[in-house]
This record gives C-alpha cells, sequence and structure tokens, in this order.
C-alpha cells in the first residue's frame, strides 16, 4: 500500500510545491512504520493538522488509486505532540480492551440501543396510534388495571423522560411475567368508539358510568318534555303555514310555541337532579354516532324506570375495558419480545457481578508502567451506575486537566500518550499519525515509548512526524527493518516534499559501525575530491579519536580545528590509521590555513545518488569547520588576542568585545549566539550522531548563517 499526496495547505506555512506536489509525494507504507523526519520550523505540526482536518486546511491524496480529500471521510487519526494533548479526551470504552470487556460493551450498547428504540420510538408510537396515550396522565389511567405496566406508559409518554426514569430491570422482571391475553370476540366499531371517546375531556361514556353509578328512577315529566320537544321541533319547521298540518285548523303559530317551551322548562325543572345532569350532559351531547346505544338505553330508565339496558351499557363498557387493558398488555410483550433483552441483560447482569480486569496485554503493559513510574495504580472500577470508569490513584483522569492530575509534566505527557495509543488502536481509522510522540521523555521514557508504539500498534499503518534520531534509532533497535523513512523538507527553492532516505544511509545513521563499516572500503567509490572529503572528516574523525584512545592523532586533529594555528597535518595518514588504507589514494598535508582559503560553496566531497543526507551531511560539517577557523582567525588577528591564553573559541569572542558599548555589546551577544553552529557542531565526542547537525538545518538557512557571518566579520 503506498500513500500518494498532492496537496498539502494550511495558511501560508507550506511552499508553493506542496499545492500541486509532484515529486517525493509517495509514502511506501508496506512497512508498519514510516517515519517523516523534519528539524523544527518545517511544517511537522502543521502537517498533522491538516491531516486531522483542522479549518484552514486541505490536502488530497492518494491511497491506492483512491482519492481521498479533507471534505471525504476521515482516513487518519491524529495523535497531538503533548501540547495538543492537555486533556485525555473520551470514555472508558474508547481505551480499555479485552474479550469480556469488549462483550460487556457490547451488550451494553446493545442494550442501550434496544432500549432507546423501545422507550423513544416503538412503544411511543403505539401507545398513540393504537392507545390514544401521548401525555404522562391521560383518563386511561383509570382503567389500565395492572398499575405497574402503567407507570412505565406514564414514563415513555412523557415528552421529558421518555423511559429514562424507567429501571430496566424492573421493567424486563414485569414484562416476564406478562401472558399475551386473548381478545375475545367483539364489535371493533364499539372499541374504536370506545378508545377515542374516553380520551376526551367531555367523555360520553365516562360520564355515563359516573351517572350510574346511582340508578337513575322513572321520571313522570320526562314524556312532557319529550312531546313538547316534538311539538317545537314541527313547530320551528313549519313556521311558514298559518295552519295546524294535522288537523288543518288555523292556529297562532307563535303563542303556541311559546305555550310549548314554557311546558317543557316546567316540566323539565320538576325533574331530579340527577335527571337533568342525565339529559343536559349526556343525552343533549349524544351525536349520531352512538355505537353502545347511551340514548336508548338512558331514556328508557329515564322514561320506564327500566335499568336494564343501563346495566347492560356498563357490563359493555366494562368488556371493552378489558380489551383495552389485554391490548396494551400484549403490545408491551410484543414490542419488548422483538429485541431479545430479557437474554442479553441476563448476560449483562451477570458480568456485572465480576470483578473488572484488564486483560489486553496493551493495556495490561501500560497499566504496569504507569503505576510504576507514577507511583500510582491505574485501575477499572464501577461507578453507582455499574459503568466502568478508568482511575489514576483512585481519582478519575478521562476528559481532566492534566494540571490537576498533580504529575510531572513528562509524566503528565507519558499518560496521555499511553492512552492515546490504546484509543488509536480501536479506531476504524486507516492511518494514525503521531506528531513528535517522545518529547520531553527521559532515556527510560522514550525506550517505553518506542516500544508502546510497536506493541499497540503492530496492526495499524503509522505515520510518525519526528525531528528526533532518538526514536528513529529507539524504534529499529526495538524492531528490525520496520519503518521507511522520509526526510520532511519544506523550504523556499530547495528540493521539497517527502525525501525517501534509502535503507543505506538509514543504516548509517541508525548504526555508528555501519557508518565506520562505510569509511572502512565502500565509500571509496563515491569519493569526488579526497582532500575536502578528509577535511569534511576532520571534526569526526577528532571524536573518534577521543573515545577510542588515540590522543597522538587526536592532538593532531585539534590543531586544524581552531583558525590561529598554522600546524600542517597528513590526514591522510591519521584516515588511514583509524579506519583503512584502501580508501585515500593521494597523500593530503593539510592545516587550518589551507581550510580557510578554501570557499565552501564551490566544494564537491562525494556523489549524491547513492549518498545524497551523507553528501549533505559532510557539505555542512565543512561549512561549520570554516565558519570556525575564519571566525577564530579574524578575531584573533584583529584583536590581537593571546591565544596561547585565550585558546577557546568563547575565549576569543569574550576578549574580542569585552567592553560594555552598545557596538561590543552587539557583536559579543552575535557571536556566542552562534557559538554552537561555530564549535559544538564540530564536537563529535560528545554524540558521534554526525547526521544530527546536517539535518537539523537546511542548505538555504546554513547559507543564511554562513553570510551573516562573513558579513559581521567583514564590517568589524
Amino acid at each position: 500500500m503506498e500513500l500518494k499526496i498532492k496537496t498539502v495547505s494550511k495558511d501560508s506555512i507550506f511552499c508553493e510545491e506542496f499545492k500541486h506536489l509532484q515529486t517525493n509525494n509517495i509514502i511506501d507504507l508496506s512497512k508498519p512504520i514510516s517515519i517523516l523526519y523534519g528539524p523544527n520550523g518545517t511544517g511537522k505540526t502543521s502537517l498533522a493538522e491538516t491531516l486531522n482536518k483542522k479549518p484552514g486546511t486541505k490536502y488530497e491524496l492518494e491511497i491506492n488509486n483512491t482519492t481521498h480529500t479533507s471534505t471525504t471521510n476521515d482516513i487518519f487519526h491524529v495523535i497531538h505532540d503533548q501540547n495538543g494533548r492537555n486533556l485525555i479526551i473520551g470514555e472508558t470504552q474508547d481505551f480499555i480492551l479485552g474479550e469480556n470487556i469488549k462483550r460487556e460493551y457490547e451488550l451494553k450498547r446493545n442494550l442501550d440501543e434496544s432500549f432507546d428504540t423501545l422507550f423513544r420510538k416503538n412503544l411511543p408510537a403505539t401507545l398513540k396510534t393504537s392507545f390514544n396515550i401521548t401525555k404522562k396522565s391521560t383518563p386511561f389511567d383509570i382503567i389500565i388495571t395492572n398499575k405497574t405496566l402503567l407507570s412505565f406508559i406514564s414514563d415513555i409518554a412523557n415528552n421529558k423522560s421518555k423511559g429514562n426514569g424507567i429501571d430496566r430491570a424492573k421493567f424486563l422482571e414485569a414484562v416476564q411475567h406478562l401472558h399475551p391475553s386473548e381478545i375475545p370476540e367483539h364489535n371493533e366499531i364499539k372499541s374504536s368508539f370506545f378508545i377515542s371517546d374516553f380520551e376526551k375531556e367531555d367523555s360520553i361514556i365516562r360520564k355515563t358510568q359516573e351517572t350510574l353509578k346511582k340508578p337513575p328512577h322513572k321520571e313522570e315529566a320526562i314524556e312532557t318534555i319529550n312531546e313538547t320537544k316534538d311539538a317545537v321541533i314541527i313547530l320551528k319547521k313549519y313556521n311558514k303555514k298559518s295552519e295546524c298540518i294535522v288537523c288543518d285548523n288555523n292556529i297562532e303559530r307563535e303563542k303556541l310555541l311559546l305555550k310549548k317551551e314554557d311546558l317543557s322548562k316546567q316540566a323539565f325543572n320538576s325533574l331530579s337532579q340527577q335527571a337533568k345532569n342525565i339529559i343536559e350532559e349526556i343525552l343533549n351531547k349524544i351525536s349520531n354516532t352512538d355505537p353502545f346505544e347511551i340514548h336508548q338505553a338512558l331514556t328508557i330508565a329515564l322514561n320506564e324506570g327500566n335499568l336494564e339496558p343501563a346495566e347492560k351499557l356498563l357490563i359493555d363498557f366494562e368488556e371493552h375495558s378489558k380489551i383495552y387493558n389485554a391490548r396494551i398488555t400484549n403490545a408491551f410483550i410484543e414490542a419488548t419480545a422483538q429485541f431479545n433483552l430479557s437474554e442479553t441483560y441476563n448476560e449483562y447482569s451477570q458480568i456485572l457481578l465480576e470483578k473488572p480486569e484488564f486483560e489486553d496485554e496493551d493495556i495490561v503493559f501500560i497499566s504496569q508502567f504507569l503505576s510504576e513510574s507514577l507511583d500510582r495504580k491505574i485501575e477499572l472500577s464501577r461507578d453507582e451506575n455499574k459503568n466502568l470508569k478508568l482511575l489514576l490513584g483512585g481519582n478519575e483522569f478521562l476528559n481532566k486537566e492534566r494540571t490537576n492530575l498533580h504529575l510531572s509534566n513528562g509524566e503528565q505527557n507519558f499518560l496521555s500518550l499511553s492512552f492515546e495509543l490504546l484509543k488509536s488502536k480501536k479506531t476504524d481509522d486507516k492511518i494514525i499519525v503521531l506528531d513528535d510522540p517522545i518529547s520531553s521523555f527521559d532515556s527510560i521514557y522514550k525506550n517505553k515509548i518506542a516500544y508502546s508504539i510497536l506493541k499497540i500498534l503492530n496492526n495499524k499503518n503509522s505515520i510518525i512526524l519526528t525531528h528526533n534520531t532518538d526514536l528513529i534509532k529507539l524504534l529499529e533497535h526495538q524492531k528490525q527493518n520496520c519503518f521507511n523513512l522520509y526526510f520532511l523538507n519544506n523550504t523556499p527553492g530547495e528540493m521539497n516534499g517527502f525525501i525517501q532516505v534509502n535503507s543505506r544511509e538509514t543504516k548509517i545513521l541508525i548504526y555508528l559501525h555501519e557508518l565506520i563499516n562505510l569509511l572502512r572500503d565502500e565509500i571509496t567509490d563515491q569519493i569526488i575530491d579526497e582532500k575536502n572529503f578528509l577535511i569534511a572528516l576532520t571534526p569526526f574523525m577528532r571524536g573518534y579519536c577521543q573515545i577510542t584512545g588515540r590522543n597522538e592523532e587526536k592532538d593532531k586533529l585539534t590543531s586544524i580545528m581552531h583558525g590561529y594555528k598554522t600546524d600542517k597535518i597528513n590526514l591522510s595518514e591519521i584516515y588511514n590509521a583509524l579506519f583503512s588504507n584502501k580508501v585515500i589514494k593521494d597523500t593530503h598535508i593539510i592545516s587550518a590555513q589551507d581550510i580557510i582559503k578554501i570557499d565552501p560553496s564551490e566544494i564537491k566531497i562525494i556523489k549524491t545518488e547513492n549518498y545524497p543526507l551523507l553528501s549533505k551531511t559532510l557539505n555542512h560539517t565543512f561549512s561549520y569547520l570554516y565558519l570556525r577557523l575564519v571566525t577564530e582567525k579574524t578575531l584573533a588577528d584583529k584583536f590581537k588576542i593571546n591565544t596561547n591564553k585565550f585558546e577557546l573559541l568563547t575565549q576569543i569572542i569574550d576578549q574580542s568585545f569585552k567592553h560594555s558599548d552598545n557596538s561590543q555589546i552587539s557583536n559579543r551577544v552575535f557571536f556566542l549566539s552562534r557559538k554552537t553552529l561555530l564549535n559544538e557542531f564540530n564536537h563529535f565526542e560528545i554524540d558521534m550522531n554526525i547526521f544530527q547537525p546536517a539535518i537539523d538545518i537546511t542548505n538555504k538557512a546554513l547559507e543564511k548563517e554562513k553570510s551573516e557571518i562573513l558579513d559581521r566579520l567583514k564590517n568589524l
């Protein structure tokens, strides 16, 4: 698998070439890790932010001929540098692994999703469409006989709680004890009317039930009321005629209408209060739809004193209440049965009874190492709701500010990085990106981090952005040949992109003995100019003499590393003694004064085809030495420095600018601020990594430093 990067953009961070990257744009993902090395300021963090789709960023790339952009699905999981890991964001399940824990969260997720669907979708929809229940409290509360079921219904129909107030264990236990009810034969029209009427505020059925709690008796005036009622209807209907429609006699219609209405009022006033209520609240409000024949039953009771139809009416209501209860019970049974909740809940409950333990080897390693390093135990616990919680020293640390954890910066960094690695192992994203993962760590932590990266992300493709060669070496020592190495260059006017470091140079970068072996033989065919090659290697050879106890050769080499010295040294002889007599063919006797006369910008040292990084390194090392020699000679000559007494560069600078006027201070600060470039980069006895200075500064930056130093010396 390979990653082809076409576009990388973040404000003005990246050079023009990155807008349409044509070369140095392939990252080979055939190995688990791809390391992108770049000095500070080359845009490593900006690249991580771009791949993480931060605002103001853009990318386009291909993976196996499939195009991905910053507007498509995520393919990168980015672990930020320590400054971006102030919080360990996530929940316990995002980090911990293991079959039991995995099963627990699988069951919990299943239960949560099932109950959510049941309480928020299925049952509310059923209660609304089939039972006219849409609120916490409804008139149906009085006829639902199972009060436990009623409490569930109230919580589910409550728009605020939506089932959240239901104890799931009690719900499942209650539903398990429900038995499907057989629905008796019935009139569906009556059943439908029963539900639609019963929920109304002025329900005819509820009023009838309430009225019939006290049996009505025969009312003599009812017959008069009915007669006058019919007469009034006829009189009003035929109000255009002056004669009676029955006998054809002339009548005083208006006078007769008033008489009948008055007679009706007198009859109504003579009724009992119960009879009045029945007429006003029930009989007068019954519409044409009356499947229970409520009007007829109550009219018979009032007219004849016959209560049999009314009693049958109450029995009919009760039967439909039972049908309503049976249906709602069956609805709960059927809705719950879709999710296999009982079996799932029983398995989940059994797991909750067990003490939670770390199972996966990765989390066990992290837990043990953190416990040993931080003197605080990382453990799993359950809260009052039985949810798993990760604790550090008994306290929660996920989503907490690192500064509140009372840890050192290195401990905070390792804690956050460790758990980010665990989270990334569980992500479905194709590639894990780690930005500067070992900054601020000591050697023990660095080694553990290297191991953790390889161990935890062993089944992932990872891209590591770093400026630390220690990480490169540690990864190689943990697992040989586990990465491809690239040099990230982002400098206007230079070759930019993701420049792969070939396997030969990767070896000599990591292993000192591989570099020494190269210098003993294979470098021969690569050398363009032997003299320049020996001069560029002089600081390295001096460091090599120091650590191998060759003091005589070390002193000779030291003499050509000071610009005020004039000793001539046979560099060929020293090289042959240190490495091999197979490489250098001619004799090269060199002094510091000879080196000063050479323009480092014009030299060629070795071929670039096979060893481009080493070629750059040797050119840089030559420049460092040249600048040191020129600076020392110029200052010593101009300011008449006694180099027998003040032989070190720092001493020479101090003696040259020892006064306190602005000019002296400015010059002293200028040269001392470049002391590392002029001096320490030439001392390899501290660290025999010949590559570090070269890969930590670009050609352009070095050329700028050189110009500024030479201009300052010229203008003294």
